[in-house]
């Protein structure tokens, strides 16, 4: 997952390490300029040195810090900086990965996931390559240099004996660390429940209150909150065991040093120089042990999120055929031979046997209850689900042949939805084109929207809304519709485009759509039959098999479901008109 990044930046890492290891040992320097600046102030103040010679001790202690200060900042600029350009390149990775899953994918994964992903997970694997690799070499270049020090430069019994309660402490560390990735992973479990339960509240806020049940909701979102507090809670008290643990053993490190190396000093076998050097190296000893349990805590949470992420990057993408482009120009004939397919969790075939011959320029129209699998008919054409070999084809073509981004940049599709994005109206219907505002108002007027745009204060200018919340459902579908218009496809696809919009409104929409159609291939799905009365061919469907077929005619002198379905929805017309 990491590893292209590594490929083309990791070298970024290895200057910063060097410069890190080198800022450990100018710091470990620090001790023994401080012990014997000590032995020669007791020298000075007992007259057998003058004041001046400490003097060099003081401007070494101030170089040294300089030192420390200039490699530390380089350091942090190459590792702390690669971290953050990982983070960059990680999470536009995971948005590129997203970009490429199957529709399928989503449908059986939560947005709530995807943000956890790309805001939490991708943060720890962050933290990981920057604060976690950082402090891990200084812990581990820290006390090597100062243990190394402290043993051969001062006293190598005294050294093993104040630093054994350090392995028990690491050995606590890991243990707890283990309890912390577990926690961690249910706390981004329950993060990814809740911002889904947000986001979709939010998106269905109008359903919400038309149904009352914003108490309700409140009460689940409670209840959902609570259990994140909690575990959030036992999380930091599990990671909050490690400082407390590392404070308690050091103290048992200093009480070894005080009375252990005090008595070296009145016993003359240490100066005391020496001794406040190897205190002084104990202390810097302290953070880089006490680091060891944020690091391990960082790590595991980082290690829990790199699982989750590499899971996902792990989800098979669009093969790279169906992503590219195909110079054979599409004319837009279409035909299916007993099409046939069925969902991976379904227990019966959404469409079974169905076959047409529409050629290019052609209308066909299909119709039936919902469910009948109308729809899934155009997301096979579409390949948003994967067809069969053999059973569709595009002038001629098996479409298992062609690569899906071919057929659909040949495509303008209008879904039952008529999902906008959050920028204005103008935006929406260019959003897969470079037309210009001409061709953007010629299109809207086609849809119908010029009379509502005009009546609207930011005219083509004017918010969609998330989702375009901020429009009613007729003006989004008549948006989606004008958004598919403009790009001046070879085929269109309207799934149930007008279901929003009055019967007079569709009408004239309708009869402004019958010069588009000309010269275009046009798959047109209604539960009004009055959107395909003028179809070259219309199925009837049910239960994902086609009943009847014909044109408008011929289904009503059959007189069967196609008829009775027409003539029950003249009943109500009429009876609406005499209202």
């Amino acid at each position: 997952m990491l590893k292209p990044f590594l490929k083309k930046y990791g070298w970024k890492y290895l200057p910063g390490i060097v410069f890190l290891i080198l800022c450990s040992w100018i710091s470990t320097r620090a001790p023994i300029v401080l012990g014997e600046a000590v032995d020669l102030l007791k020298e000075a103040a007992g007259g057998g040195v003058p004041f001046e010679a400490f003097l060099p001790k003081a401007f070494m202690i101030l170089w040294i810090a300089l030192g420390v200060f200039a490699t530390r900042l380089t350091w942090r600029y190459f590792i702390i900086g690669s971290s953050r350009e990982m983070e960059i390149w990680l999470r536009n990775s995971l948005y590129d990965h997203l970009q490429k899953l199957p529709v399928s994918f989503y449908g059986t994964h939560r947005s709530g996931d995807m943000m956890a992903y790309a805001v939490n997970d991708v943060n720890s694997v962050r933290m990981v390559m920057g604060m976690v690799l950082s402090q891990t070499l200084n812990a581990l270049t820290s006390i090597f240099f100062s243990v190394k020090q402290m043993a051969a430069g001062i006293n190598g019994r005294l050294t093993f004996i104040a630093l054994a309660p350090i392995p028990i402490a690491i050995f606590l560390i890991v243990f707890i660390g283990r309890r912390v990735q577990r926690k961690f992973r249910r706390v981004q479990e329950l993060f990814a429940s809740i911002s889904g339960h947000v986001q979709e509240n939010i998106n269905g806020m109008r359903v919400l209150k038309a149904f009352a049940q914003e108490e309700a909701q409140n009460e689940v979102f409670a209840g959902e909150s609570e259990t994140m507090r909690k575990a959030n809670i036992s999380l930091n008290d599990t990671s909050a065991l490690t400082q407390p643990i590392m404070k308690l053993l050091f103290g048992v490190s200093y009480v070894v040093g005080i009375l252990y190396g005090g008595n070296l000093v009145l016993k003359g076998e240490m100066s005391v120089g020496d001794y406040v050097a190897f205190n002084s190296y104990l202390t810097m000893i302290v953070n880089p042990v006490n680091a060891i349990g944020r690091i391990v805590n960082m790590l595991q949470r980082g290690t829990a999120s790199y699982k989750r992420l590499k899971t996902l990057f792990d989800e098979e993408e669009i093969p790279e055929f169906e992503r590219q482009s195909d110079p054979t120009p599409i004319h837009g004939a279409i035909e299916a031979r007993h099409l046939t397919f069925q969902h991976k969790d379904g227990s019966v075939p959404a469409v079974e046997d169905v076959s047409f011959s529409l050629p290019a320029g052609g209308m066909l129209g299909i119709v039936g209850p919902t469910g009948s699998g109308k729809s899934t008919v155009l997301q096979l054409l579409l390949k948003i689900l994967p067809p069969s070999r053999g059973q569709l084809f595009l002038d001629g073509r098996d479409i298992c042949e062609i690569p899906a981004a071919a057929i659909r940049n040949a495509c303008g599709y209008v879904p039952q939805d008529g999902f906008l994005f959050n920028v204005s109206i103008k935006e929406n219907v260019s959003f897969f084109s470079n037309a210009s505002e001409a061709e953007i108002r010629r299109a809207l007027d086609i849809a119908g929207m010029t009379e509502d745009i005009a009546a609207m204060p930011e005219k083509l200018e004017t918010v969609c809304g998330e989702r375009g919340n901020h429009l009613s459902g007729g003006q989004r579908q008549r948006t989606s519709l004008a958004r598919a218009l403009v790009r001046e496809p070879a085929i269109l696809l309207l799934d149930d485009t007008l279901s929003a919009v009055d019967t007079a409104t569709e009408a004239r929409i309708l009869a402004a759509l019958k010069s588009e159609f000309e010269g275009r291939t046009v798959i047109v799905i209604a539960h009004r039959l009055s959107a395909v009365l003028g179809a070259d061919e219309i199925l009837y469907m049910e239960h994902g098999r086609v009943v009847e077929r014909g044109t408008h005619e011929e289904l009503l002198r059959l007189d069967g479901r196609y008829a009775h379905v027409f003539h029950e929805q003249q009943k109500s017309e009429e009876e609406a008109k005499s209202a």
